[in-house]
């Protein structure tokens, strides 16, 4: 919190606010087949879903910007009455109906807003797992929905013309979705769609920019193959008294199956800390692949 700089000091900490957070968990396991042939199919799914909000700052604090949590005009706030990680920036200048204002073809800049939450609706996975005469096969399918994400790599990507989006219009030009103003003799506005088509450049440059942050902010949903492992157990081998030997290959993080986010890995706006839902200049995810020996004595 700031204080007054005759103290000495600048800013103080303290515990400075209330959030409320409730959830549940669950977790469920269960065998699918089971057939006399020896092959097995045992399934465990797990879900969860967590309710937050912001209740309360202190006194004199109206919202909270979090400590790194800004991109250019977007910042990651915490707001009373909102979820902890509001994306808060400027939306397109918008009609009365939502739509966005377009001024010679090109989008205009409007109001600072909440724009979206980082928080997802729920997370969840599924795990199955296959036996068949030692043969076993074992895969999770990982996933993520709801909440939002900032992307500055689409940002900066789309202004600079370097994304493959940018390939549009460049013949022609862009008409941008929305509408235009036409002003009568007495001064009235009144909107129609729009129908002039803007340079490729021009257009990007003026929706793909710094002080605009609506146009990439994605809904950050993802479902993933997160992990993947075939093997095969060996019961016996020979006299030795080893027994029960596994040997697997094993492959982690190998595909996104599908996602909203484009050009970069949602998942790359998440971590442990305090700040996220912000991503920039992400390096594109890496698949692990190995392998894994076990046994018994």
């Amino acid at each position: 919190m700031p204080i007054s700089a005759s103290s000495g000091y600048g800013t103080k900490v303290t515990n400075a606010g209330q959030i409320d957070n409730s959830g549940i968990e669950l977790l469920l396991g269960g065998s699918i087949l089971k057939s006399k042939t020896g092959l097995n199919w045992d399934v465990t799914i797990n879900w969860s879903k967590n309710q937050n909000e912001v209740v309360e700052l202190a006194e004199g604090i109206d919202q909270y910007e979090l400590s790194g949590g800004s991109y250019w005009s977007l910042k990651v706030m915490a707001i009373p009455g909102q979820k902890y990680g509001s994306l808060f920036g400027y939306d397109f200048e918008r009609a009365p109906d939502g739509q966005i204002i377009y001024r010679n073809g090109l989008p205009a800049q409007g109001d600072l807003k909440v724009l979206g939450n980082y928080t997802p609706d729920w997370i969840g996975g599924i795990n199955n797992e296959f036996n068949y005469k030692g043969v076993n096969l074992n895969f999770l399918i990982d996933t993520r929905m709801g909440g939002e994400m900032y992307s500055m790599t689409s940002t900066w990507g789309r202004y600079a013309g370097v994304l493959e989006e940018t390939v549009i219009g460049r013949e022609g030009g862009i008409v941008g979705d929305g509408v235009k103003e036409v002003v009568d003799a007495s001064g009235a506005v009144t909107y129609v769609k729009n129908d002039v088509a803007a340079n490729a450049e021009n257009f990007n440059k003026a929706a793909y920019v710094s002080d605009v942050a609506y146009s990439s902010v994605y809904d950050a949903s993802y479902i993933k193959l997160r992990e993947f492992k075939l093997g095969y157990t060996f019961n016996k081998i020979g006299n030795t008294p080893i027994k029960d030997v596994n040997i697997s290959l094993v492959g982690r993080n190998l595909a996104i199956l599908w996602t909203k986010v484009p050009h970069v890995d949602p998942e790359g706006a998440f971590s442990n800390s305090n700040v996220q839902g912000l991503e920039f200049g992400q390096i594109p995810s890496a698949r692990s692949l190995g392998f894994s020996v076990s046994f018994k004595l």
